[in-house]
């Protein structure tokens, strides 16, 4: 599903970008990772050309739809920093919820939305989520904890806020897009993207 078939903005993409030919194993490591504290989810965006505010629109504003696994939230709910307990910024009153569907020692492939409310809509939500302490995933909950993050998922809260997160979700993932172009030579114009030509 795209933003527009979600009732967001459209948008059109720019075609024609070159991909690489090679990949790496050692780039994984500098992308962002479902328990990493927020300053390094900061530093990782920032070390890209990034903000803060594209990291907010990114993480948490990408997730008004889809769906995640249940490995994907396994420490947060049930081994948070070693400790065998929950993530206390999870919401007790969504805890049990979330403990339901991806039970210690159950399957990690149970899919559940990122967004319960409205995970067919494009729309501001998942800030609202945030401020609750509703956020399925870690590193959406931890934009809370930094005070220019926690600033940019506040503004989207406010009147006008839907008009102002779609215009700006658009550039931030046009800016994302424009990440390490390769240059003629570098690499190629895949005719399927999951193959090189």
């Amino acid at each position: 599903m795209d933003t527009f078939q979600a009732k967001g903005a459209f948008y059109e993409v720019p075609t024609g970008r070159m991909d690489g030919r090679v990949s790496n194993l050692d780039q994984a490591a500098t992308m962002p990772d479902v328990d990493d504290p927020i300053t390094l989810l900061k530093s990782k965006f920032l070390d890209k050309g990034l903000s803060e505010k594209d990291l907010v629109l990114l993480t948490a504003g990408a997730h008004t739809i889809g769906t995640t696994a249940c490995f994907s939230m396994e420490k947060s709910l049930h081994n948070f920093s070693s400790s065998a307990k929950s993530d206390p910024s999870i919401n007790p009153e969504f805890l049990p919820e979330l403990k339901k569907k991806c039970p210690l020692g159950g399957d990690g492939n149970v899919r559940l939305p990122l967004d319960p409310a409205t995970h067919d809509k494009f729309d501001v939500k998942p800030f609202q989520n945030l401020r609750r302490g509703f956020a399925v995933l870690a590193f959406d909950a931890r934009l809370m904890e930094d005070p220019v993050t926690r600033g940019v998922v506040e503004s989207y809260l406010k009147s006008g806020g839907q008009v102002s997160f779609n215009k700006d979700f658009i550039q931030s993932i046009l800016k994302l897009r424009a990440i390490g172009v390769k240059s003629a030579g570098e690499g190629e114009i895949r005719k399927s993207c999951s193959k090189l030509n």
